[in-house]
């Protein structure tokens, strides 16, 4: 009888263990995640993280790793002007980006807590942020700030991020003909994710020209170029305006093509082209994600090739030491 009931006993208390542990689990409310970054003089991430809870009370700070929603805030505030991104994502992986710009910091951060209350349950009440006082400013500087149940945990975010994009254009170069060639290409772009110190740009492009017909030291000339460019824009100012300059640098590698014609004499020849030079951009954003572009600079030619008619022809062209460019263009930016 008392082994029977000892067995009685484990069984009655293993249900209430099997009973209790998913009630211990459960928690009510919906878990949330916050990673937060912010340059300038803006609240830490446990005062935006008190803001989000204030107006949405039956949200809680995730534990573990139970699945949650996840907010990513950028915050940025220079020059009198602040600007901020949330990204809101749902356990299924859908994700959703706002943005905001205001006079402080403060206030887009006021702002970024509202809509991201309204993005965890647009249904439920969100209350109004008690008034009370002010958090105090922070020292100016960059930092990348989690927050979870557990603990709170300051270190810089291990991933580096970037837009990318692609974009055609037109342009002219005086290099490459002795009248300025013009031509169509096409762009490649990666470009420093805002909030990044100096929102670098490197672009891979293919270009080509052609002139056709040009009078040279009396010979009929045609030429065709064809070269890939390489260019690094270090830095973009204004950071957050959507009109700014950017200055650039850049390599060129490809081929010039030149079909000389004097009297009954003609030769076609193709040579290397390389070439240094720099431009200044002047872009335009729309909506952040189209981009219009004029750009305007200098080439120097590493490799000045001759073209003539033939050997002992007299030479028509020669390229030059340096010449002038320049290209409009509109691009298209992924986010």
């Amino acid at each position: 009888m008392v082994r029977g009931a000892t067995g009685v006993g484990w069984a009655g208390w293993l249900a209430l263990l099997c009973w209790a542990a998913p009630a211990r689990a459960a928690k009510p409310g919906q878990a949330f995640r916050l990673e937060y970054w912010a340059d300038g003089r803006c609240p830490d991430a446990v005062e935006f993280a008190r803001q989000i809870q204030t107006r949405a009370p039956r949200l809680r700070l995730a534990e573990g790793d139970e699945p949650a929603l996840g907010f990513y805030a950028e915050l940025v505030e220079r020059a009198g002007a602040a600007t901020g991104r949330l990204t809101a994502r749902s356990p299924d992986g859908r994700e959703v980006v706002r943005e905001v710009r205001g006079p402080t910091c403060a206030d887009v951060a006021t702002a970024l807590a509202l809509i991201a209350a309204l993005a965890a349950d647009p249904s439920q009440p969100v209350e109004e942020a008690p008034p009370g006082p002010a958090a105090p400013k922070r020292p100016a500087r960059q930092r990348t700030e989690r927050v979870s149940a557990a603990e709170l945990s300051f270190e810089p975010d291990p991933t580096p991020r970037w837009t990318f994009g692609i974009g055609g254009g037109i342009g002219f170069d005086s290099s490459i003909a002795p009248n300025p060639g013009y031509g169509l290409g096409i762009s490649f772009d990666a470009e420093g994710y805002p909030g990044s110190s100096f929102r670098p740009l490197f672009s891979l492009s293919l270009l080509r020209a052609v002139t056709s017909d040009t009078e040279a030291r009396g010979s009929t000339a045609s030429f065709d170029w064809v070269a890939f460019r390489l260019a690094a824009c270090p830095a973009r100012w204004p950071q957050e305006t959507p009109l700014f300059v950017r200055p650039c640098g850049f390599l060129d590698a490809g081929l010039l093509g030149g079909d000389v014609e004097r009297g009954p004499r003609s030769q076609a020849q193709t040579n290397n082209w390389f070439a240094v030079g720099g431009f200044l951009r002047t872009e335009a954003l729309v909506g952040e994600v189209v981009s219009f572009q004029l750009d305007g600079g200098v080439t120097v030619p590493l490799n000045r090739s001759s073209f003539s008619a033939g050997d002992d022809q007299p030479v028509a062209f020669r390229v030059p030491a340096s010449g002038i460019l320049g290209r409009i263009a509109l691009s298209y930016r992924f986010q």
